[in-house]
């Protein structure tokens, strides 16, 4: 299983040349005083440049600015609310300038010019996975992410950097306030010993792991690993209320042969089976099982595991769950944040609700983690990214940019507490979960193997006890294809 680093490497700065006088762009004036300096000095290359209200008016090249606007003024510098406003706002207009026949689009963002703080933390910074989604998607259209940092009192600076960046080639780059270009690129094979070879970090018996999506799936499986190796004590959350499993129902792990005996019970009962309800109810009883399953291997492991319903998108029920977790098991020492949710279509179709839906569990959800913990307290922190906001993913735009979010906040947390061990994992498919025998079959014709669980799980171990501390973001499973 190939396993490599996301590394900030910097390039040399390349002049501005004499921009076509034929060509025409217009930039976005969510940041209105930087949109103006854009525009001036765009026109002072040749370039018909001018700020716009409007997608309307035709024009060759558009940049949005959208990203860059400050969201809901409450002071904590994260913008609005989980940033779902912004990203929304931005596919929106990305939507609309293809719709008009737009040849070039330009986003961008401030994460401090190398991929990490900048005035959102992070928090509105999943527009580099945008770019890389709509270039499959729309591969007759240029379409860049520039990370550019702003120098509030010089403008007119930061103008000219941005064009420094406009002659690069790279799709994706960052110009800091040096005006130095950086560019996020994987690095070099990384070698994995065998987990019985590790050397662990200790880990005292009074650590406790918040896990959201811990309960099941790869998450659950990553946690035994972690376990196997490890002390303290386990608070699984997740949305599921465990239902206890009928009496009169044999156990089993096959929702299809779940579905026949609940159908038959019905029947047995008088009643007339209903298959939306029949659906509901094994669902139900499978995944409160699965739950127990893992409560039983985790304490079987040595580990002290309680799992916690909770909706980690409702802020207020995050607040009270982690009081708590602290009342019944001590403070807090650890984050794995592994829930996360898909709502596929293609760009030019996605809906708001859609990018909601995936936004509020990935990126509110780990937002409202982090509020309701003070992360400079954590000693460990992992996030289950994914490998389609590095390369992109046809009819992912938004589960993209909600995993390429959370790999740039990961990246100003080291910044905070740089002695903790935190980490971004960007996973590849695995054999399991959300891959389905479609989506496998559509990952074996483009030649990416499948993660098998008990080896990945091994390796987020591996990562979070003895993994190299410098190292934040992680690219795992085979490289995609375009």
């Amino acid at each position: 299983m190939a396993v490599r680093a996301i590394e900030v490497h910097e390039y040399a700065a390349q002049p501005m040349e004499q921009a076509r006088a034929s060509t025409s762009t217009s930039v976005t004036d969510e940041h209105s005083l930087l949109a103006a300096a854009i525009a001036n000095a765009l026109s002072a290359c040749g370039c018909h440049a001018q700020v716009t209200e409007s997608l309307g008016a035709s024009t060759d090249e558009l940049v949005l600015t959208t990203a860059l606007c400050d969201g809901d003024g409450d002071g904590d510098g994260d913008g609005a609310g989980d940033g779902a406003d912004i990203h929304w706002r931005a596919m929106l207009q990305a939507q609309a300038f293809r719709a008009a026949g737009g040849k070039s689009l330009i986003l961008l963002q401030d994460t401090g010019g190398q991929f990490h703080g900048g005035p959102s933390q992070g928090w509105h910074g999943g527009m580099a996975a945008l770019a890389r989604t709509a270039s499959l998607e729309w591969p007759d259209m240029s379409v860049r992410c520039i990370d550019i940092a702003i120098d509030p009192d010089d403008l007119a600076s930061t103008a000219q950097r941005l064009l420094v960046a406009l002659k690069s080639t790279f799709p994706v780059l960052g110009v800091d306030l040096a005006g130095r270009v950086h560019c996020l690129q994987a690095g070099e094979l990384l070698s994995q010993p065998k987990i019985h070879d590790v050397e662990y970090s200790a880990t005292r018996a009074s650590d406790v792991w918040l896990v959201s999506g811990g309960a099941r799936g790869v998450t659950a499986a990553c946690i035994e690993a972690l376990a196997q190796q490890s002390s303290g004590s386990f608070a699984l959350l997740g949305r599921s209320i465990p239902a206890e499993w009928p009496s009169d129902v044999a156990l089993t792990d096959d929702v299809k042969v779940l579905r026949r005996l609940l159908a038959a019970n019905a029947l047995a009962a008088g009643d007339k089976p209903v298959p939306k309800d029949i659906e509901q109810q094994a669902r139900q009883l499978l995944a409160g099982q699965e739950i127990r399953d893992t409560l039983h291997r985790l304490n079987t492991a040595g580990v002290s595991a309680q799992y916690y319903p909770c909706d980690i998108a409702d802020q207020q029920q995050v607040r009270e769950t982690v009081a708590l977790v602290q009342r019944a098991h001590g403070r807090i020492t650890a984050l794995v944040h592994g829930a996360g949710v898909l709502a596929d279509s293609l760009l030019i179709d996605k809906t708001q609700g859609q990018l909601d839906r995936v936004f509020n569990t990935k990126v509110g959800g780990l937002k409202n983690l982090l509020h309701a913990l003070p992360d400079t307290s954590l000693t460990h922190v992992a996030l289950f990214s994914s490998a389609a906001a590095f390369y992109g993913n046809t009819g992912q735009a938004d589960y993209a940019m909600a995993n390429e979010v959370l790999n740039r906040v990961a990246r100003t947390l080291k910044l905070r507490s740089p002695n903790a061990i935190i980490k971004s994992f960007n996973w590849g498919p695995w054999d399991s979960g959300m891959v389905d025998q479609t989506l496998a079959r559509y990952f074996e014709e483009r030649g990416i193997g499948l993660i098998p669980v008990q080896e990945g799980a091994n390796l987020f171990a591996e990562e979070m006890l003895a993994g190299d501390h410098r190292i934040v973001e992680l690219l795992v499973g085979d490289p995609w294809a375009g």
